[in-house]
This record gives structure tokens, sequence and C-alpha cells, in this order.
């Protein structure tokens, strides 16, 4: 069987068949039978709520997709009827099988013309084999000079994936945040689907070092600078900075306008590192870190889930552009806009929608507890359908919300507003984020006790601007409050 397939589902075939199609392709991709079964009773009810919608022009058919990234098993459904009534939606089978954990995570797309998209993702988890290092502490001994003036920093090779896989057993035993990073044919398929742009830093034949541009979804034109480790022997040779140099030149290479970095703030390290290479505070995610993260050698103050200081590096021409936010985010985004040495006209006119019909994408994770809404196109139901999509998020346990506008669309401002009565209140502001420009990202927790009173931020500018969000988190969160009595 190809561990890969597309599969037109007639109206009259059998789900049956096509839910073993799908088991047996995730099995030969590495999943266990019984979470392939689960996969597949998703697969199939995806399938039946495809079925159960209106036909549109007689378009009656379900394209189901298998596919596999070396570590996770996606599955899309695919149909061009028309989409169910919000109340409908809501009470969907698929939704709650997600927060039963029948899978990691479920998206959710409905485009109008371009039908409607369900994807549900299962990850193979890392093999625990023995990887033949012993995770180094604090104690760890120092490199020589010698050894540290040796080190050479370069783009990855395939020959590098095991050797960096390696290196983060020693740096983090297997509490790393992203397990998949244990798998070498995931780390393979990330770099060579143009996903991921590895940075390593290398002495004699060993990976000692690692950063990397990630693309969190095909098609998105500003990478995540992230997924920085150096191994503790080599620490105080300023070699996350030397790669982090590298890593914004490839930056340079493959034509990025920006990247962009969520930096812990329990330290302010990373930060630091960061703004010697001329990051700007542009965000604050409150309250989002794994608390299975052990770092070795790094003192961790903050209590309860930590938060994330969000920077922005310009590496690339940035063109001028009309952006609608709020009118009380004005101050905030103009400090960030004239930091990053770019040019917006910016207006605050609440103009509401001029189309009937939102499109929007949306995951959830019953894993990480986190639900992103991408917002394209912002109509006249947005709202409705937000709250709509929220319910669905609390089926699968969410804690943590987020939701990127476009304010390259008039109806942003509005939309904005809007949000705050569903206790949405101000996360970052990130240029060219999206196709279409820059992104006004909203933030939401739901029965999450945050710390906010442990912040570090680098310097004052960060400090002003944790302010601000902590202050607008308290001030919505409390509208909210007051609307819903």
């Amino acid at each position: 069987m190809d561990l890969e397939l597309t599969m037109d589902v007639a109206a009259t075939a059998p789900l049956e068949a096509v839910g073993a199609a799908v088991r047996g392709c995730a099995m030969g991709n590495g999943l266990s039978a019984e979470r392939a079964t689960r996969l597949q009773v998703v697969v199939e009810e995806l399938c039946r709520e495809a079925r159960i919608r209106e036909e549109a022009n007689g378009e009656d058919a379900v394209v189901v997709k298998v596919s596999f990234d070396g570590s996770v098993v996606r599955v899309d459904v695919i149909d061009r009827r028309l989409p169910m009534s919000p109340f409908e939606n809501r009470h969907l089978p698929s939704r709650m099988l997600l927060g039963l954990g029948f899978v990691d995570q479920l998206h959710i797309a409905f485009n109008g013309v371009q039908g409607n998209h369900a994807s549900a993702e299962v990850s193979l988890g890392a093999h625990r084999e023995i990887i033949g290092d012993e995770v180094l502490g604090p104690d760890a001994p120092d490199a020589s000079d010698d050894e540290a003036a040796r080190i050479d920093i370069r783009s990855i090779r395939h020959e590098d994936i095991v050797g960096l896989i390696r290196c983060i057993y020693r740096c983090y035993g297997y509490t790393y945040l992203d397990p998949a990073m244990y798998e070498a044919r995931h780390v393979r398929r990330l770099i060579d689907t143009g996903r991921m742009h590895s940075v390593v830093a290398v002495v004699d034949g060993e990976v000692v070092g690692h950063c990397a541009l990630v693309f969190e979804r095909p098609g998105d034109r500003v990478p995540e600078a992230g997924r920085m480790i150096v191994d503790p022997r080599y620490r105080g040779h300023h070699l996350a900075e030397r790669m982090a140099e590298f890593r914004n030149e490839v930056a340079k290479q493959i034509g990025s306008p920006g990247t962009y970095a969520n930096c812990v703030t329990n330290h302010v390290g990373s930060q630091v590192t960061a703004f010697r290479r001329g990051a700007v505070e542009v965000g604050l995610l409150l309250g989002e870190v794994n608390d299975g993260v052990s770092m070795t050698g790094l003192a961790m103050t903050t209590k309860g889930r930590k938060s994330l200081l969000s920077l922005y590096n310009v590496t690339g021409p940035v063109g001028h552009r009309a952006v609608s936010i709020p009118e009380h985010h004005g101050d905030v985004v103009r400090t960030i806009v004239e930091r990053l040495a770019i040019s917006r006209e910016i207006s605050h006119h609440p103009h509401r929608p001029t189309v009937a019909m939102s499109s929007f994408s949306s995951a959830a994770s019953a894993v990480s507890k986190v639900g992103e809404i991408r917002v394209e196109t912002i109509g006249e139901d947005l709202i409705a359908r937000l709250v709509e999509d929220l319910e669905t998020q609390v089926l699968a346990g969410v804690l943590l919300s987020m939701v990127d506008l476009p304010t390259s669309d008039p109806a942003c401002a509005w939309a904005a507003a809007e949000l705050e009565r569903l206790a949405f209140s101000f996360s970052a502001y990130l240029p060219e984020f999206s196709p279409d420009g820059d992104v006004l990202r909203l933030q939401r927790f739901t029965d999450l006790s945050l710390d906010v009173e442990h912040i570090a931020c680098g310097r004052a500018e960060g400090e002003a601007l944790r302010d601000f969000i902590v202050e607008e988190w308290r001030r919505v969160t409390r509208k909210a409050v007051l609307i819903s009595e």
C-alpha cells in the first residue's frame, strides 16, 4: 500500500472502506493500531458530516488525502458542499471526538466557493531509542578555547541530523518542546520541503548547537526564528549569537521580509541575544510555555505557565501599507512601526464589513490546549462564527485561543473591538505575516491562572509593551464579564 494517498469518495462509496484505507496507511507510516483506529473513526465521521451537507451545483464528491511528514499523519477531508449552520456545526460528533483525544489536532475551514476543508492530525511521538549520550547538567565541563575556536557555523546537511538529535538529548533529555525533533525522518522532511532552514554549530564532527527558521504552515511569508539549542559545554562562547547572525543571513537569502521569535520571560538571556541583532519587541503571549520543558543550567522563577515575548527582525524589503486597527491600539502599533522603520498609514475608523461571509481557518490541539484562528476575510458573520468555533475549542480543552486579523482589511478595527466582547485582547502586531500584509494578533484565556507579575523583559521598551498588554488583558476581561452578566 502507498504510504500517502488521495481518494475521490463518491456519494455511494462505503465509508468503512475509506476508513480502512486511512487506517492501513497510518499504520504503514508507523502509527499504532489503536491510534490508527481512532483516526479512522474521526475520518469516517468527517466524511459522514460532509455528506449530510447540502449539495451545491451537483458537486457531491468528497476528497480524502492522507499525508505524512515523518512524524505526523495528516488526513484532509475536502468537499464543495454548502457549510452547515452554526447550530449544526457546534454539535458535530467529530468535534466531540477531538475532545476525547481521538486525534491530536483538528483544523476546520469553511471557505465559500473553495469548499469545506477539515484535517485531522495524529503525531507518532518521539521514539525512545537509546541515544548513546547522557543529559548534560550545569556542572558539565566547559569546552576549551581551542575547541570553541574550531566550531564551524553553517547550514545543516543530511549527515548532521543524527548529531542534531543527540545534541537535543544532551541538552533536554526527552523534554524538548517539539518531540518530533527527535525523529530523523521528520527533520529531514522539514528541511527538504523548505519548511525549516536549520543552522548548526559543528566541532570535530559533533553538533553542539542549532537554530532554525521554521515556517509554521506552507505558504507563510515570515518564519519563526527559534529551535535555539546550545550544548551546555559551549555556553559562554557567544555560540547562540553567532548562529543567530548566520540565520539572519539565511532569512535574507530566502527572501523573507522578516523573522519573528517568541522568547521566554523567566530570564532575559535569549532576548538580549536577539536585541544585539536588531530585534524589536512586537507583542507578548501571556502564559504560554510547555510546563514539561527543562533547560539545563537555567533557573525557572516564574510561577505557573510562562509568558513569551514576541520579537521581530526586518530582514528584507517591506513596502508601504494602509492598515486598520482600533484607536486604543494606535500608540503601541505606531511605536512598533517606528522602531521597525517601516511605513504604515494607520486608520482607526471602525468600518463594518462589506461582505457577508468571513473566510478563516481554525486549528485546535487537544495536546497543547491551544487554539489558533487565522482570518483571511472579515465578514458580517465573523463574530457569530467565532463564537461557534470557540465552543468547539472548549470541547478540545483549549486554554489559550489566538485570532490573527488581517490589518489590510478595512474592517479590522471593527472586528478587534467586537472581539473584546469575547474577551480577546491585544497580543502582538506582526508585519507581513499574512499573504496580504500585517496581522493583529489577539489572545483569549479560559480557566487559566496567569502569572503576570514575574515577566522579565530585557529593556525598558519591552517593559512598556508588557505593561500595556497586561492592562489590556485585565480591562478586556472585566469588560467581557460585565457583558456576560
